[in-house]
């Protein structure tokens, strides 16, 4: 399972390189997280089930200042 924390995915050039080829594997399943909770209600539940079934998780995020978006601050 990928993550990916960007709130402008269509406008990244790197994270959309990085996410676009491994979203068109059939055994991968890519969580556009800013799309998923735009108003950042993020469904814990559904989140543990998620990540329970997964077999490995990857973080995608753009750094910002050192630091992770600020959705991905909440969904920690």
């Amino acid at each position: 399972m990928v993550y990916i924390f960007h709130s402008d995915l269509a406008g990244s050039v790197v994270n959309r390189a990085l996410v676009d080829p491994v979203a068109e594997l059939d055994d991968v399943l890519v969580r556009n997280m800013y799309a998923q909770y735009p108003d950042y209600a993020i469904g814990v539940k559904a989140e543990y089930e998620l990540i329970e079934r997964a077999d490995a998780v990857v973080l995608q995020f753009p750094l910002y200042w050192y630091s992770t978006p600020s959705l991905m601050k909440k969904w920690f």
